[in-house]
């Protein structure tokens, strides 16, 4: 094989790397809806998100949270897992279990009307199943709802009664949830005809960067998200924390490099301030700011 045609091979190798790198699907976490109808009580919102997440998982374009453990963290956090949790909430949540997406919603209707008429004893009735649903998607570095649509569908059934025989009908679950499926589905279809990049992917620059570190900050606990004088850190009981515990937060100051070869010879780190730990749960804790401000998520705790 000729040097230049080696040449173009391996050019064309990094470019499909680099493209590849490109299209990796966001990662999408989905949260219970919140039920808003009269029907269904939280078993609804529940369904209408498990069947939103295998509408996305269908399409090929998301990498989906599993939804079980996506429960055991908002328990962790004791939020509310509905679709009334507002932006900055659905922000932090994205943070903590690392999606760059987190999708809630809203079934804003799911019910029964009737209509019909006839004569000589016989009633012709038609009964219909209604569903309607609202979607918002948030950004969960940025807290920004990047997108919001909904959709309904309908569903009917002709029951026929003689002489006011027959033709009764209770409400027929499986229809109503039939159209919400549908309205589901066609609101899946919105969302993945929508070009979505992932947040939070840095480029070959940036991570060459950050990789001058990883070693130093393995396995530290760093800074999750940031509410106000509330600092949540990615570590919690396992990484040995406990209530009442003062830490110190640390960021990178200065690299110090070996000139000849340019490997990192040490890293030093300047004081951002303290917190005191006021929960601490399995995976994750929580603090108020003792001292110092200006605090940032990947912060470490030195």
């Amino acid at each position: 094989m000729s040097r230049f045609l080696r040449v173009g091979w391996l050019g064309l190798f990094f470019f499909l790397a680099g493209a590849v790198a490109g299209w990796a699907a966001p990662r999408v976490a989905v949260m219970d809806f919140d039920n808003q109808s009269q029907y269904g009580g939280w078993r609804l919102g529940s369904g209408a998100a498990d069947i939103l997440t295998t509408e996305m998982v269908k399409t090929g374009k998301f990498d989906m949270f599993e939804r079980e453990r996506l429960s055991s963290v908002i328990k962790e956090q004791n939020l509310g897992a509905s679709g009334r949790v507002d932006p900055a909430t659905a922000a932090r949540i994205g943070k903590i279990i690392g999606v760059n997406y987190i999708v809630t919603g809203a079934v804003t209707e799911y019910g029964q009307s009737r209509s019909g008429g006839g004569g000589g004893g016989v009633d012709v009735g038609k009964v219909g199943y209604h569903a309607a649903v609202d979607i918002r998607i948030v950004d969960a570095v940025t807290g920004r709802i990047i997108f919001a649509d909904s959709a309904s569908q309908s569903k009917s059934s002709l029951k026929v009664k003689v002489f006011g025989f027959g033709g009764g009908e209770s409400f027929n679950e499986k229809l109503a949830t039939e159209a919400m499926r549908e309205a589901i589905h066609e609101v899946a279809l919105k969302i993945s005809a929508t070009e979505f990049k992932a947040s939070g992917r840095t480029s070959s620059a940036t991570a060459a960067a950050s990789s001058e570190t990883s070693e130093e900050t393995a396995g530290r606990a760093v800074v999750a998200d940031i509410d106000g004088d509330i600092i949540t850190l990615n570590k919690g009981a396992k990484a040995g924390f406990n209530s009442g515990e003062t830490l110190t937060v640390s960021r990178k100051d200065r690299v110090i490099k070996d000139p000849a070869t340019g490997k990192v010879l040490k890293v030093k780190y300047k004081a951002i301030g303290k917190i005191k730990l006021k929960e601490v749960a399995e995976s994750y804790s929580e603090g108020t700011v003792v001292s110092g401000s200006d605090f940032k998520v990947g912060d470490i705790i030195r």
